[in-house]
């Protein structure tokens, strides 16, 4: 890798980074002032058309701007023939959207649906102008600017929602301004770029990118289908507002398994691949990934899982208390999430993209079985389905890691013993202090400062690795930005 490259894949990670934490606060903030102004019931409403929308995104790309991405020789042919293909896909999804909207509203019995289909349905339109403008600055590793223009437009944009829902502008306060976000995405394009398409279209390159994008299309829409499955069918046979208490519980139990989950797959993929090879090396870095993920990640779910209550209470007030259970129960679903990321990206180290994707068919076909069975049984029901889904999942990715690398579902276990057993003991030790605070505020700051505390004594009472490796992680990053520092 040439001086130039390396810098700007650094340059890359750092802005990839500061984009994801201050979108990722912002966020957080942003949420929790929309969650006390607006009613569960608007969320559940945008969650319930969220399948549709989800799908026709991933139609209108088709995995056009990944080939594009990929191909290393692009002339303005390739551009306009991605631009002109999304437009087009985006205007027959359009019209599509708005003749099943009377039939999306039936559906669920939601008349004001048939309404936000048509708005969003618009959006869907709209979208597919900025779209090659965001994979040209992809291309050109101009990462600052994407992550400028994404934090612009998502603070404008959040900033917008909330002066609409504090006007009294319910569900609407979440779709109007992403009308406002497209045309400051669209501003900020041409000022950092000043690209306009030039309308031509060529079928041979459209033959080429379809012949690599469907593969991703495929993927893509099985993971997309199977994401929104659940709230299509709480939506179906459940109230708005159980979908709303659903929605944000998930939301909340996924956020930091999400987040590291995402940073876990991008890292770890570039370096494994390295190392294909060696299965000893690639075994002994596995498992320190492993360890260190659920680490930092399985001592936040339970902290979530024994706050859920004055969380919800001191921070989305007393009206969203129903959705506490729900938050329990998917904390430990969703924190094995980032271990899921790490199983699976051997698969695609080792080369087996299609016994990857034969998995996660399998995987979905168990899944949706484990809903149908748990829907008589309620909702509560229904979010254990998904934690024993999780453990399943679980299982049988790690029979393949067990068979490439000897890094197996027992030995996974082993590995990952200790940090189970300090967060447990955190766990108990937080709730048991909570019995004798009545206070949500103080139940909330005192047992996430206890927890902290007393997680981090078990770790270094225990010479747990993990913390000293992140230790020696952090002493190193600021050890050599000392040095850049003073040989600049």
């Amino acid at each position: 890798m040439d001086g130039s490259l390396r810098q700007k894949t650094y340059a890359g990670l750092l802005w990839n980074f500061l984009e994801t934490f201050a979108l990722q606060a912002f966020g957080f903030v942003q949420g929790v002032i929309l969650a006390r102004l607006l009613m569960p019931s608007d969320y559940g409403l945008i969650a319930m058309t969220g399948i549709f929308f989800a799908v026709s995104y991933t139609l209108m790309d088709s995995g056009f701007t990944s080939a594009l991405i990929r191909k290393k020789e692009k002339t303005e042919l390739d551009y306009s023939t991605v631009y002109v293909t999304n437009l087009v896909l985006s205007f027959v999804l359009c019209v599509i959207l708005c003749v099943c909207a009377r039939w999306i509203a039936d559906f669920y019995n939601e008349p004001i649906l048939q309404y936000v289909v048509y708005v969003n349905a618009i959006l869907l339109f709209l979208w597919s102008f900025v779209s090659v403008q965001t994979a040209r600055l992809s291309i050109q590793l101009n990462f600052k600017a994407k992550s400028v223009i994404n934090v612009i437009a998502t603070v404008i944009t959040g900033i917008c929602s909330i002066v609409l829902a504090f006007l009294g502008w319910g569900v609407w306060s979440l779709i109007f301004p992403n009308f406002i976000s497209i045309g400051i995405r669209f501003l900020l394009y041409w000022r950092y770029q000043r690209w306009l398409p030039h309308w031509g279209f060529s079928w041979k390159i459209y033959k080429e990118y379809f012949s690599y994008g469907y593969k991703l299309m495929l993927t893509n829409l099985l993971n997309t289908i199977y994401g929104n499955v659940y709230p299509l069918i709480i939506g179906k046979y459940y109230s708005s507002s159980k979908l709303g208490y659903y929605t944000k519980a998930n939301n909340y139990a996924s956020l930091s398994s999400s987040v590291l989950g995402g940073v876990v797959y991008r890292v770890t993929f570039p370096v494994l691949s390295k190392i294909q090879d060696d299965d000893e090396a690639l075994q002994n870095i596995y498992r320190r990934m492993i360890r260190v993920t659920a680490y930092v990640v399985f001592p936040l779910a339970v902290l979530l899982c024994v706050l859920a209550r004055p969380f919800v209470l001191v921070l989305l007030t007393d009206k969203w208390e129903p959705c506490v259970p729900y938050l329990q129960i998917l904390c430990f679903a969703a924190m094995w999430n980032p271990i899921h990321s790490l199983n699976l990206n051997l698969l695609l180290i080792k080369g087996h993209s299609n016994l990857f994707f034969r998995l996660e068919i399998v995987k979905k076909i168990i899944g949706v079985i484990v809903l149908f069975v748990t829907i008589p049984m309620g909702l509560i029901a229904m979010c254990y389905g998904q934690l024993f889904a999780a453990i399943l999942f679980l299982v049988m990715n790690t029979y393949y890691t067990g068979k490439f690398i000897n890094v197996g579902f027992f030995r996974q276990i082993r590995d990952l013993m200790p940090t189970l057993l300090y967060s447990a003991f955190m766990g108990l030790i937080v709730w048991g202090i909570s019995l004798f605070l009545s206070i949500e505020i103080l139940q909330l700051v005192g047992g996430l400062l206890i927890g902290i505390f007393v997680y981090f004594l078990i770790s270094k009472m225990m010479k747990s690795m993990e913390l000293f490796y992140l230790v020696g992680l952090f002493k190193q990053s600021v050890l050599e930005k000392i040095i850049s520092r003073q040989s600049s």
